[in-house]
């Protein structure tokens, strides 16, 4: 025992707390365990004092420990959880330290009946936004004073009487041109794109369009959660308000169109200015341009005045004869400074008068010592010997000079320099 004492000496012995640490920071560094959905009926469900709700989900054969904290609960808005309840949850794997024990950390939760289809459009919604479609950089802006105002909805629902209603109330002469569709059911969604591409066709000149309906349940806004008809309001050329009119559940199209409104009767208020601001605008716009103008003028006609009375204006000759003085005093300056040139040029030209005789004299040098230098040179030059009557004697063949009788052999021909020409000789003999 105290051997196996000493080896266990040597070993990582862990805690449990670290054990319990590791196992939590696997989990919640695993992705594929993190922002999942999970499926099952709620039981032993606990509001909490705190604010938490703690729970099991559970089908057939397994269950899991879950945690709902406050910060995340606050968004179910009046829902509450009951046990036997189906629900779709989201959130990641987590470890409870004290315990040991995993848990399903929920940061939202749907019932399951409604929650397959929100979970299809929450997806749908990553996507297009992935696409880029719900983007600012795309929303166009608003027309603020809107000739004709298009509107997509039913014919016979509240939503189009509320926008008449609401517009009219603001600018009377408002044109309003309605492209009746389905709003909800079987054929909706083909019959609403049909309605915004009918209201962006050139020939109507649609300023804004509203498109929309009067509020619902979730399910009766399935039709503005359609691909089609988000990218239908996305596409459009025209600028669009969405006025879906459920201010909890946000449809997709509200996230495409250019802006979006809680109800159609605040889209009206969006598109279509109130007459009297615009009159009391305008009203104000005049004010203020007619004080600029009056200000203007009067700044403009006490400039001319100035002018007018100025020394210049009265006598315009008064600005060449200033010019005509500066030049004067230039030409003056000029003449007075080119004379000064000229007299130093003369000044230095008489120290060059003494070249002539200098060169002279220079000459004279040069020419008695190439003289002395000439009769040097012919003392040893080879043609003053000749003149003496000596000769060179050389071989034609080489030029070479022959210094000796051994350099020839007899019957040799020679070439023989004098001072004056040259002779060709053969040897007859030679002597030492």
């Amino acid at each position: 025992m105290v051997g196996s004492s000493q080896s266990m000496q040597s070993e990582d012995i862990w805690s449990i707390q670290r054990l319990n640490h590791r196992i939590r920071d696997i989990l919640q560094n695993e992705r594929s365990l993190q922002n999942i959905w999970i499926e099952g009926e709620i039981s032993n469900l606990t509001y909490h004092t705190s604010g938490h709700i703690y729970f099991s989900l559970k089908d057939d054969a397994s269950a899991v420990s879950c945690t709902f904290f406050k910060s995340a609960n606050q968004k179910l808005k009046g829902f509450r959880l009951e046990n036997g309840m189906q629900v779709i949850a989201k959130g990641g794997v987590s470890v409870y330290m004290p315990r040991g024990s995993y848990q399903f950390n929920v940061v939202q939760i749907i019932p399951s009946g409604e929650g397959a289809l929100r979970l299809k459009i929450e997806q749908l919604k990553k996507k297009l936004n992935s696409e880029g479609l719900f983007l600012s950089e795309h929303k166009k802006e608003i027309p603020a004073l809107p000739l004709t105002l298009g509107v997509a909805t039913a014919p016979t629902g509240a939503a189009i009487q509320d926008i008449i209603r609401v517009s009219r109330s603001r600018f009377e002469t408002v044109n309003i041109l309605l492209a009746p569709c389905l709003v909800q059911g079987e054929g909706a969604p083909e019959s609403i794109i049909e309605a915004i591409e009918s209201l962006n066709d050139p020939q109507f000149g649609v300023d804004v369009i509203i498109a929309g309906r009067g509020g619902g349940s979730f399910e009766d806004l399935i039709a503005f959660n359609d691909e089609s008809v988000v990218r239908a309001f996305f596409n459009s050329r025209i600028p669009i308000i969405s006025a879906v009119g459920h201010e909890i559940d946000h449809p997709l199209s509200d996230l495409a169109a250019d802006v979006y409104a809680a109800t159609p009767s605040a889209a009206a208020e969006m598109a279509v200015p109130v007459y009297e601001d615009l009159i009391d605008e305008l009203n104000d716009y005049e004010h203020r341009l007619r004080h600029l103008l009056k200000n203007h003028h009067k700044k403009e006609k006490e400039r001319l005045i100035r002018i007018f009375k100025s020394r210049i204006f009265q006598h315009p000759q008064s600005m060449l004869d200033i010019h005509r003085q500066s030049l004067d005093l230039a030409a003056r300056d000029l003449k007075k400074e080119t004379a000064s040139i000229l007299r130093n040029a003369r000044e230095d030209m008489k120290k060059f008068n003494i070249l002539p005789v200098l060169y002279k004299s220079r000459l004279s040098d040069f020419q008695k010592r190439f003289s002395i230098a000439e009769e040097r040179l012919s003392g040893f030059s080879p043609l003053a010997t000749l003149k003496r009557g000596y000769s060179v004697i050389r071989d034609p063949s080489n030029k070479k000079v022959i210094k000796s009788s051994e350099d020839v052999s007899k019957g040799q021909s020679l070439e023989v320099l004098l001072s004056r020409g040259r002779l060709s000789v053969r040897v007859e003999d030679t002597f030492q």
